[in-house]
């Protein structure tokens, strides 16, 4: 009943990210010459140079993972969704958010990333704690899903920022995990959905 609403808010959360995004990337090319990733790390930025990199993909990232407070589409997103869209949404659009952090802001702006850690580190403590009390009160099994995601995300992120190879090997584990496990429940969800027309846990 709420789609129109939800794929708006969606298209509004990712168009935003994707514009920062952007600007991230002309800085880059502007410094560099090359769109290729491998030249963006290879060279060594100023320190506001990386600054103006890092928050611009972080804010992408945090919006794609999704972190707390940029999470608010996703609920909306999955519980309107279709079961392959909430399928696709979990299991791969989520974890570009982690692949981004990974990618482009550790190699690229490495002291702009060791700067910011601790925001980044509250923040995914926040989705931790925020997202799971949110799953225990919903009585709509996707949206339950949905706000566990939020949380599951948050260790991504916490096992990024920790820079430990234990952290980046666990956030890295965590994503093959929830694109996994949250995918086949959508479908399970998606099933029961079919013979009871309810998504109710009642």
């Amino acid at each position: 009943p709420r789609r129109d609403y939800a794929s708006i808010k969606f298209f509004l959360y990712t168009f935003a990210g994707s514009v920062f995004l952007l600007l991230a990337l002309i800085v880059l090319y502007v410094r560099s010459g090359s769109f290729f990733i491998p030249d963006f790390m290879n060279l060594d930025y100023p320190f506001t140079i990386q600054m103006i990199i890092f928050i611009c993909c972080a804010i992408t990232f945090a919006i794609k993972m999704p972190m707390y407070p940029f999470h608010t589409w996703l609920p909306a997103a999955h519980v309107e969704a279709p079961t392959a869209g909430s399928v696709i949404l979990a299991s791969v659009l989520l974890k570009m958010g982690g692949y981004g952090f990974l990618r482009f802001c550790l190699p690229i702006a490495p002291a702009a990333s060791v700067y910011c850690a601790p925001v980044i580190i509250v923040m995914s403590l926040a989705a931790i704690v925020i997202g799971g009390y949110l799953a225990l009160g919903q009585s709509d099994v996707k949206k339950l899903i949905a706000y566990s995601s939020v949380a599951h995300m948050g260790f991504v992120t916490l096992g990024i920022f920790l820079f430990t190879m234990q952290g980046v090997k666990g956030a890295i584990l965590q994503m093959v995990n929830h694109g996994i496990t949250t995918g086949a429940l959508f479908i399970c969800i998606g099933i029961i959905y079919e013979r009871t027309h309810s998504r109710e846990l009642e």
